[in-house]
């Protein structure tokens, strides 16, 4: 029997990665359909929702990377147990998703000057990701488990983690002054499954 899933977006994480993740986190078989960007021209406008990623689900198509990885979330058991773990969830969802969404503007929107997108990513970068650094290290001070909700891995956990892989990459001393932040890494490298995927997806820029 086929896998029921497939992930289609670009050879890259972008915002592809956290439903690649999610589902190696949920031991779900999918097909991890890679698109070249000289093939996407002629392929945007057969997607759903004219963007990538999009997740092929029972043999329908579905577009936007969030609902999708909180549906997969939902569906494994992923978005926290309780009502106020999945509302941490979604504060750590959105709080990530700003930084995202100013650093994507600033490399892609074409009405921006050369300055703005500068102002707007350096922003992302100095004062929006140090703010999300500071509240996460506070959020691993205190909850004695080691993920940033309850006691299980959740969303919330490999989002961050995704999150950080880029900007890790750009700046190396990063978490320097973030001990847990440090120690939380290490457990989402280590854990089984995602360890696993880790060392076998291609290497990626971004």
């Amino acid at each position: 029997m086929p896998p029921e899933y497939k992930v289609v977006y670009f050879n890259l994480r972008g915002r592809g990665e956290l439903l690649r993740l999610l589902l190696h986190a949920a031991g779900v078989q999918f097909v991890d359909q890679r698109v070249e960007f000289a093939d996407w021209p002629s392929l945007k406008s057969s997607t759903p929702e004219g963007t990538l990623p999009y997740m092929v689900i029972g043999g329908k198509e579905y577009g936007e990377s969030m609902p999708l990885a909180r549906y997969i979330a939902r569906k494994y058991s992923l978005m926290g147990i309780s009502e106020l773990d999945q509302l941490n969830a979604d504060i750590i969802l959105n709080h990530i998703d700003d930084i995202r969404n100013a650093v994507s503007r600033a490399r892609n929107d074409k009405s921006l000057t050369e300055d703005q997108k500068k102002e707007i990513e350096a922003k992302a970068m100095t004062e929006l990701l140090p703010k999300l650094l500071r509240r996460m290290e506070t959020r691993l001070t205190e909850n004695k488990h080691g993920y940033l909700i309850g006691n299980i891995l959740s969303i919330a956990d490999l989002a961050f983690f995704d999150l950080l892989e880029t900007s890790l990459k750009e700046i190396h001393n990063l978490l320097e002054n973030f001990p847990k932040i440090r120690e939380h890494r290490k457990r989402i490298e280590t854990y089984p499954r995602i360890s696993k995927y880790l060392a076998t997806r291609p290497d990626t820029k971004i």
